[in-house]
């Protein structure tokens, strides 16, 4: 999947609230190509999902560490983390960035 690729899905999949009829719709999108693994392509919408609808105390439960710790760890002040986590509005290129570097995924 190619950056611009990935860009559009995730953008898409943040405005879908239903992950099944997500999938459902983008596996069988042209973008793939006539050649793409439909499992395979259900996977990966999957995945984008998934990612585009986690949360900071997702990310932070996924590392282990606390909120003090977590904050360190991204140079976050802790107030902002403990924000983010109680009323969200973390911007999602961000959650994108901690997720990636949290080891959550590699797309």
């Amino acid at each position: 999947m190619t950056d611009k690729e990935f860009c559009v899905l995730f953008a898409e999949a943040l405005k879908d609230k239903n992950r099944e009829v997500f999938v459902s719709d983008w596996v069988m999108s042209s973008m793939w190509g006539e050649d793409a693994d439909p499992i395979r392509m259900a996977e990966i919408c999957g995945a984008v999902w998934d990612l585009a609808h986690l949360s900071v105390a997702d990310i932070r439960a996924h590392t282990g560490l606390t909120q003090a710790a977590f904050a360190t760890r991204f140079c976050i002040p802790v107030r902002t983390v403990q924000n983010w986590e109680s009323r969200g509005g973390c911007p999602h290129y961000v959650l994108l960035m901690m997720a990636r570097l949290a080891g959550i995924t590699d797309l």
